[in-house]
């Protein structure tokens, strides 16, 4: 006989898809007319952005543009300029099964480029990345429980974190920024857009969610003299997205990605200076946590008749805690070859990320690349690279041992000359995501009592036992085919153990 058991389910984020592929940038480079010649290749960097994902018929389809970068010297008035170019970029990949809910993470990350001018107004450009694809989707395990007086379970109580909602929306975010009393903008360099989500409420089947998209310029204000300037923005935004299942009370891990931005001047007849347009691709997903108690059946066995046990492995998220840690990373960069006269910016080009256990909890480790926009003693842009390591031990993860969307932003960058041969540097580095303590029981999955084979009688009036220190009472009830709750009452004692050596009487059914 096979029991029908009222099943329970413990749901949980199950990654679906977990793949890298490279994607090639090549590019042959001509400069516009309006461009100058170049005397001195300073930086040429690719940037990735993700135009569109779908998933259908077994493949997730990106689609994207690679814009090259290329910043230089001038060969006439020796001033910074830059030149870019778009490069379309298409990738596929083979995924086993199209759950009915999902979500789609992407990232890119920059693993080389290779730049040489053929002729002051002609490039040739060879570059790749890596492009990282994640499909997530709800993952159902069933918890087996018998029927009432069937069966002799053992039962486990524990806390777990079981997943109530996963959502993920894309929208786009416009704003025109005016610079106010900075100087105007006749050329942009160099520009970043990060977003970051600062607070979330779950309101029935929607979140209400708010956020900062922080936006970083570095641009010439005069084209004629070379003379360069930098600025920083934070535009907060609201956004209200559905997320089927979140409730007020739930526990949330919120990932916010910034797909795609283009940034641009638009000319106002009413200002002298020209207006910055922001476009910026969000996404954002959301996983939502509901912490309960259930039981775990270990072990099970019938006083009457033979049993057949199935046991399988199972997942527990046993804690779900937000991380959204602040540090600084410190470096010092030496100048070999030539002596500064001033800084015209310092900027994160890329920053990586990895998440490890130890002993103490996790670790996030990682790879910080820093980009110095600087003139020599004589006046002339030179372009330095530096890049540090840097590790630090997450202190609101010390008992977890892996991390959902673990994500590294890095923030404003602080420098001192601390002679004409070096630069001390400070980076705000901030980790986040939602680290988690996962844990693998081995549990009852189903129990087949063959009515066939029923237990022969030992033929005893009176069975007493002699238990030995610790020994363990379910094992004694269970090899003597008597109930446990038997066994406790008869010998007077609650303990899962024997708490000393002592006679036992065993209960006859």
């Amino acid at each position: 006989m096979e029991l029908n058991p009222d099943n329970r389910a413990l749901c949980a984020p199950h990654t679906i898809l977990d793949t890298v592929a490279e994607q090639l940038a090549d590019v042959d480079m001509t400069l516009p007319d309006y461009c100058p010649n170049i005397e001195k290749i300073l930086k040429c960097s690719l940037t990735p952005k993700i135009q569109s994902r779908s998933l259908s018929g077994g493949q997730l389809q990106v689609e994207g543009i690679c814009t090259v970068n290329v910043l230089y010297v001038d060969e006439e008035k020796k001033t910074i300029r830059c030149c870019e170019q778009n490069v379309n970029f298409s990738q596929h990949f083979t995924v086993r099964d199209t759950p009915e809910n999902y979500v789609v993470l992407t990232k890119t990350k920059p693993e080389y480029i290779n730049c040489r001018a053929l002729s002051p107004r002609r490039l040739v450009i060879h570059g790749a990345f890596s492009l990282y694809a994640r499909v997530i989707a709800p993952n159902k395990t069933l918890l087996y429980t018998p029927e009432p007086g069937t069966l002799e379970a053992r039962r486990e109580e524990i806390s777990c974190a079981v997943l109530d909602s996963l959502c993920q929306e894309q929208f786009t975010l416009s704003e025109e920024i005016s610079i106010g009393d900075k100087p105007p903008i006749e050329a942009m360099l160099t520009d970043s857009v990060n977003a970051c989500i600062t607070d979330v409420k779950a309101v029935s089947g929607k979140l209400m969610l708010s956020g900062e998209i922080s936006l970083k310029l570095f641009y010439l204000t005069n084209v004629e003299t070379g003379e360069t300037a930098k600025t920083d923005y934070i535009l907060p935004f609201n956004q209200i997205i559905d997320c089927v299942g979140a409730q007020e009370d739930s526990l949330g891990v919120t990932d916010c990605e910034v797909l795609s931005y283009d940034i641009r001047l638009k000319n106002d007849v009413l200002s002298e200076k020209p207006l910055v347009v922001v476009d910026a691709k969000i996404c954002v997903t959301r996983e939502g946590f509901t912490t309960r108690t259930e039981e775990l059946i270990t072990d099970a066995y019938s006083t009457e008749y033979a049993v057949t046990l199935e046991r399988e492995n199972i997942g527990i998220l046993a804690e779900v805690i937000p991380v959204n840690e602040h540090f600084i990373e410190k470096t010092t960069a030496l100048i070999e070859n030539c002596r500064l006269s001033g800084l015209l910016d310092i900027y994160t080009d890329s920053v990586t990320l990895n998440i490890t256990p130890n002993e103490e909890g996790l670790k996030a480790e990682g790879k910080l690349n820093l980009c110095i926009i600087a003139l020599n003693e004589d006046g002339f842009p030179v372009f330095i690279e530096r890049s540090c390591e840097y590790s630090r031990l997450i202190n609101s993860a010390s008992d977890c041992n892996d991390m959902l969307f673990p994500c590294v932003h890095a923030g404003g960058v602080s420098y001192r000359l601390a002679d004409d041969s070096s630069v001390e540097l400070r980076c705000e580095l901030t980790v986040t995501g939602g680290a988690v303590r996962s844990e693998t029981r081995r549990v009852v999955s189903n129990v087949v009592i063959d009515e066939d084979k029923p237990l022969p009688d030992d033929g005893c009036a009176l069975t007493l036992y002699y238990a030995a220190p610790n020994e363990d009472l379910w094992d004694i009830a269970k090899s003597h085919r008597t109930r446990l709750d038997l066994l406790t009452a008869e010998n007077e004692t609650e303990d899962a153990a024997a708490d000393m050596p002592r006679m036992l009487l065993i209960p006859k059914i």
